[in-house]
């Protein structure tokens, strides 16, 4: 009986083969996916509504809205830059880009996030010789990068201004003020930990190595400059409101956000619109910040998803291509 070809590891490489063969089917799922999700956002809005929110907006505050998109999603790569240093995996730029786009790109539209956006990113990171096992690992830094960012600027932003939350809310905090002074407080502590402490840490069986101080930094400064770029988008998208400063819009856009994660909705849909209106409702008229908002999930969500399935459906012809050229 003829043995089965064993790779330098042991493995039956028949077990291999069949993964090779199975991960096109991961992105052509991915990208059936992504078109069955546009179409649900798209049919939500007419044609004829959709031209009357947009041309209530200036132009060049569309184009401004438009580069800080960009900005914003070339400010993302930096998430998975970052965690790849932490775990000493080298990679040109171009290639971390397109792993991160594509990730975050179908992340920020389906749920459960984690699982969407790790899913892409081994699709693309296993075509250039990265384990499921660091995919995993990566996704992991990158959230907990958001969160450390969040933290961050949250308690820069929230002990700064003064923000007035609706009537009726249960909020167990006096105001937002102590809960911004308590996440700079946690913030210095974990840059204090990322300085003092070089081993390895074991919790519940698992091995953790914090950052080093310069990416701890980074672990605030990327996410930070992400969120402030996603709130510019929006902030150009509404026009001009007396007594609305910017510092102000971006504590309350910090609210929606995470408003908008906890709620598990894909997008934080209804989420970020609910609590938009209610916080700025003082300011301007509900129609006119749902038209803002609009343009802002076109922008921010929608586009990108476009254009992520696109590259998806792209990358999965040339590997087949490729595969059909290997093939003995």
């Amino acid at each position: 009986m003829e043995a089965v070809p064993q790779t330098a590891t042991g493995k039956p490489r028949r077990k291999l083969i069949t993964r090779r063969r199975l991960l096109p089917l991961v992105g052509l799922a991915l990208f059936i996916l992504a078109i069955h999700v546009l179409q649900n956002e798209i049919q939500q809005f007419s044609w004829n509504t959709f031209k009357g929110h947009v041309l209530l907006i200036p132009n060049h505050q569309l184009l401004l809205a438009l580069a800080a998109t960009t900005t914003g999603y070339l400010i993302l790569t930096f998430y998975d830059k970052l965690a790849l240093l932490h775990f000493g995996i080298r990679l040109p730029w171009r290639r971390i880009a397109k792993a991160s786009f594509l990730g975050f790109a179908f992340s920020h539209n389906i749920t459960p996030s984690l699982l969407v956006g790790g899913t892409v990113r081994y699709r693309i990171y296993s075509t250039y010789g990265i384990s499921g096992f660091d995919v995993t690992r990566v996704v992991g830094f990158c959230a907990v990068t958001l969160f450390l960012g969040f933290m961050a600027l949250g308690g820069v932003v929230f002990a700064a201004t003064p923000v007035r939350l609706p009537d009726g809310l249960d909020w167990p905090l006096p105001n937002l003020q102590v809960l911004g002074w308590i996440f700079i407080l946690l913030t210095a502590i974990y840059l204090i930990l990322c300085r003092n402490i070089r081993a390895t840490i074991a919790f519940r069986g698992k091995i953790f190595q914090l950052p080093t101080l310069p990416l701890a930094t980074g672990q605030l400064i990327v996410p930070s400059l992400d969120l402030i770029a996603s709130s510019l988008i929006l902030y150009l998208l509404l026009p001009p409101i007396p007594g609305l400063t910017y510092p102000l819009f971006l504590a309350i856009y910090l609210i929606s956000f995470v408003g908008g994660i906890l709620s598990q909705v894909p997008g934080g849909l209804g989420v970020i619109e609910t609590i938009m209106v209610l916080m700025l409702g003082a300011f301007i008229d509900s129609a006119q910040i749902l038209s803002a908002v609009l343009v802002f999930r076109l922008y921010y969500f929608i586009a990108p998803l476009l254009t992520a399935a696109v590259l998806l459906a792209v990358h999965e012809i040339r590997q087949r291509r490729k595969a059909r050229r290997l093939a003995p």
